[in-house]
Protein backbone atom coordinates (compact mmCIF):
# COMPACT_ATOMS: atom_id res chain seq x y z
CA UNK A 1 0.00 0.00 0.00
CA UNK A 2 1.24 3.46 -0.92
CA UNK A 3 0.09 6.46 1.09
CA UNK A 4 0.43 9.93 -0.41
CA UNK A 5 2.15 12.35 1.97
CA UNK A 6 0.93 15.96 2.31
CA UNK A 7 4.14 18.00 2.08
CA UNK A 8 2.59 21.38 1.32
CA UNK A 9 4.14 23.09 4.36
CA UNK A 10 7.38 21.10 4.43
CA UNK A 11 10.84 22.19 3.27
CA UNK A 12 13.46 19.60 2.35
CA UNK A 13 17.23 19.87 2.69
CA UNK A 14 19.75 17.31 1.42
CA UNK A 15 21.71 15.79 4.32
CA UNK A 16 23.44 12.97 2.41
CA UNK A 17 24.19 12.85 -1.32
CA UNK A 18 22.50 10.32 -3.59
CA UNK A 19 23.84 6.81 -3.89
CA UNK A 20 22.62 3.73 -5.77
CA UNK A 21 19.89 1.73 -4.01
CA UNK A 22 21.45 -1.72 -3.77
CA UNK A 23 19.83 -5.16 -3.54
CA UNK A 24 21.48 -6.76 -0.50
CA UNK A 25 21.26 -10.30 -1.90
CA UNK A 26 22.81 -9.59 -5.33
CA UNK A 27 24.75 -6.40 -4.50
CA UNK A 28 23.44 -4.94 -7.80
CA UNK A 29 21.69 -1.59 -8.12
CA UNK A 30 17.92 -2.01 -7.87
CA UNK A 31 15.75 -1.31 -10.90
CA UNK A 32 12.19 0.07 -10.97
CA UNK A 33 9.88 -2.80 -11.98
CA UNK A 34 7.60 -0.62 -14.09
CA UNK A 35 9.98 1.75 -15.88
CA UNK A 36 13.24 -0.22 -15.81
CA UNK A 37 15.07 2.87 -14.44
CA UNK A 38 17.88 2.52 -11.92
CA UNK A 39 16.89 3.47 -8.36
CA UNK A 40 18.77 6.02 -6.24
CA UNK A 41 18.39 7.00 -2.60
CA UNK A 42 19.30 10.17 -0.78
CA UNK A 43 18.82 11.44 2.72
CA UNK A 44 16.65 14.51 3.26
CA UNK A 45 15.70 16.52 6.32
CA UNK A 46 12.01 17.36 6.27
CA UNK A 47 11.47 20.67 8.10
CA UNK A 48 8.20 22.21 9.23
CA UNK A 49 7.06 24.40 12.11
CA UNK A 50 7.26 21.49 14.57
CA UNK A 51 10.90 20.62 13.78
CA UNK A 52 12.82 18.29 11.50
CA UNK A 53 12.91 14.61 10.61
CA UNK A 54 15.47 12.67 8.55
CA UNK A 55 14.06 10.58 5.69
CA UNK A 56 15.73 8.31 3.16
CA UNK A 57 13.91 8.87 -0.12
CA UNK A 58 14.14 6.72 -3.27
CA UNK A 59 13.83 8.17 -6.80
CA UNK A 60 14.27 6.69 -10.26
CA UNK A 61 16.59 9.36 -11.68
CA UNK A 62 19.99 10.16 -10.24
CA UNK A 63 19.57 13.35 -8.20
CA UNK A 64 22.73 15.47 -8.14
CA UNK A 65 22.61 17.83 -5.18
CA UNK A 66 25.06 19.07 -2.59
CA UNK A 67 24.60 18.49 1.12
CA UNK A 68 22.84 21.54 2.55
CA UNK A 69 20.93 22.30 -0.66
CA UNK A 70 17.18 22.83 -0.41
CA UNK A 71 15.13 20.81 -2.88
CA UNK A 72 11.55 20.41 -4.03
CA UNK A 73 10.02 16.97 -3.59
CA UNK A 74 7.06 15.94 -5.74
CA UNK A 75 4.63 13.04 -5.36
CA UNK A 76 6.03 11.72 -2.08
CA UNK A 77 4.52 8.42 -0.97
CA UNK A 78 5.07 6.38 2.19
CA UNK A 79 5.04 2.59 2.02
CA UNK A 80 4.78 0.77 5.38
CA UNK A 81 6.62 -2.57 5.40
CA UNK A 82 7.31 -5.47 7.73
CA UNK A 83 9.63 -8.44 7.47
CA UNK A 84 9.65 -10.86 10.37
CA UNK A 85 10.18 -8.81 13.53
CA UNK A 86 11.43 -5.77 11.56
CA UNK A 87 9.21 -3.00 10.25
CA UNK A 88 9.42 0.56 8.98
CA UNK A 89 8.28 3.05 6.38
CA UNK A 90 9.94 3.47 2.97
CA UNK A 91 9.64 6.77 1.09
CA UNK A 92 9.55 7.22 -2.67
CA UNK A 93 9.36 10.48 -4.62
CA UNK A 94 8.16 10.96 -8.16
CA UNK A 95 10.74 13.70 -8.63
CA UNK A 96 13.28 15.77 -6.70
CA UNK A 97 14.44 19.05 -8.19
CA UNK A 98 16.35 22.16 -7.07
CA UNK A 99 14.29 24.63 -5.09
CA UNK A 100 14.28 27.75 -7.24
CA UNK A 101 16.02 30.67 -5.58
CA UNK A 102 17.36 28.61 -2.67
CA UNK A 103 21.07 28.64 -1.97
CA UNK A 104 22.88 25.73 -0.31
CA UNK A 105 23.78 26.19 3.32
CA UNK A 106 27.41 26.84 4.07
CA UNK A 107 29.06 24.23 6.30
CA UNK A 108 28.75 25.24 9.94
CA UNK A 109 26.04 27.86 9.26
CA UNK A 110 22.28 27.54 9.61
CA UNK A 111 20.20 27.80 6.47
Amino acid sequence: MQLRVDIGEVRFMVTKAAEPKVDFTTNAQKVDRRSGALLWQLQLMALDESGGEILTVVVDAEPIFRVGEFVQVEDLVAMPWSQGDRWGVAFRAGRISPLSGAKPAEPGKAA
